[in-house]
């Protein structure tokens, strides 16, 4: 996949995964330049969402939390699973 192609799909699965968060009511910011989603948590909490290829999944999209932990498959039959572990990093202590 050529990069300008593979940049833009990226943008559009974090555009996805935005607009999903957005519903559940998190405020949520798409960097310009990169493909990066930022999400407003719990006080003092920011998660960094990155949509990169994962070579050992068959060069898939996935969702990439910033410190490398693979959230999910960057598609729209996980975006669920993908909201729900962001919540989870968003808001830590939400099960406590």
């Amino acid at each position: 996949m050529d990069a300008p192609r593979e940049r833009d799909l990226q943008r559009v699965r974090l555009w996805a995964l935005a607009q999903a968060l957005r519903a559940h009511g998190f405020a949520v910011e798409l960097a310009e330049s990169d493909p990066l989603l930022v999400v407003s948590g719990g006080p003092g909490v920011l998660v960094q969402v990155r949509c990169q290829v994962r070579d050992d999944c068959g060069g898939e999209l996935w969702f990439r939390s910033a410190n490398g932990v693979m959230i999910a498959p960057a598609d729209d039959a996980h975006l669920h699973e993908a909201v729900v572990a962001v919540k989870g990093l968003a808001v830590p202590d939400a099960g406590a």
